[in-house]
């Protein structure tokens, strides 16, 4: 349980070397109940959060992102080598303890939890490396239309997952990309196409399995 004012007073007044104690008045002994509920009140409670022992929680409260203070939440993320800036506040309590998730940064799955974010609907969210064989450092990531609110939300939150190195774009589509229906019909004609969609709106409305 967290210090009292007194406890608070009493801890600190024992951490002073056994001469100052031994020619103490009182005196110092009173201002140091001044003290601890004042000035080095703040470093103190810190110093409770900090504490299994005395923090409400039962443990190190401002290494547990379940129960830190907000404040404490962007250090700790940076701590783990996750940036949480670009995450909705009321998400970034449940981003931290993700930690496993960090040794994916960089990959489709990474990238594509990041833009999901800015998303709404069912979040559909496609992710390809060279997709376009014009550019073989290119990512491409597809949204449908209807589900990306804001564009450029979705783009500033692929580029924080990015890999250096190479270049990233996001498209919105209300189906299927063409470079998309290339690459799920290579090697093969038009006549398969036809046989697999009944008209142009059929065709429209396909949208491929997330890469």
């Amino acid at each position: 349980m967290p210090r009292t004012e007194v406890e608070q007073r009493d801890y600190v007044y024992r951490l002073l070397p056994d001469y100052v104690r031994l020619d103490d008045d009182g005196t110092l002994a009173s201002f140091m109940g001044y003290a601890t509920t004042s000035a080095m009140g703040p470093a103190l409670r810190l110093a409770d959060e900090a504490d299994p022992d005395t923090s409400v929680s039962g443990t190190a409260e401002i290494a547990n992102p379940a129960v830190a203070p907000r404040p404490w939440l962007l250090w700790l993320a940076w701590m783990l080598g996750l940036d949480i800036s670009a995450i909705p506040a009321d998400e970034q309590r449940a981003a931290v303890p993700q930690a496993a998730l960090l040794r994916q940064r960089g990959t489709k799955a990474a990238i594509r939890r990041a833009v999901q974010r800015t998303l709404t609907g069912s979040k559909s969210c496609r992710v390809y490396w060279n997709l376009s064989t014009s550019d073989p450092y290119l990512i491409t990531v597809v949204t449908l239309t209807a589900q990306t609110p804001d564009s450029a939300a979705s783009l500033a939150a692929a580029l924080t997952e990015k890999p250096a190195g190479l270049d990233l774009e996001v498209q919105d589509t209300t189906g299927a990309t063409y470079d998309e229906l290339a690459l799920e019909y290579t090697g093969q004609d038009y006549d398969d196409l036809a046989g697999d969609f009944t008209d142009y709106d059929d065709l429209a409305d396909w949208t491929p399995p997330s890469p």
